[in-house]
């Protein structure tokens, strides 16, 4: 919330009064949140059709997972992530917490 994307959301959220502040909600979920959890959970599907992901991965936890870690650093560390920190951050952990058991 302290890098120039988040003082400018802040900025935003400061002059919403109740109802715009539910829209801009709306705009958030629908234009970032939904799509992201969309995506992720196309893909693990795939993973789990091909046997690669454990079966019972598709859930809410798994999902909000990648985001969060990605927010997470963002305000932590106030930075943008490079290409190489998100394949880490793949391989790392989320390779390891949807790794089907046969693996």
């Amino acid at each position: 919330m302290f890098s120039r994307p988040g003082f400018a959301l802040r900025s935003v959220i400061h002059e919403c009064d109740t109802t715009q502040a539910v829209r801009f909600h709306a705009v958030i979920f629908d234009g970032v949140v939904g799509p992201t959890i969309k995506m992720l959970r196309e893909v693990i599907e795939r993973g789990i059709t091909r046997g690669e992901v454990r079966s019972d991965a598709a859930n809410g936890y798994v999902f909000d997972a990648i985001p969060a870690m990605m927010v997470h650093r963002s305000k932590m560390c106030g930075c943008e992530w490079r290409d190489q920190e998100i394949e880490e951050m793949i391989d790392q952990l989320m390779v390891s917490l949807l790794r089907s058991s046969g693996d």
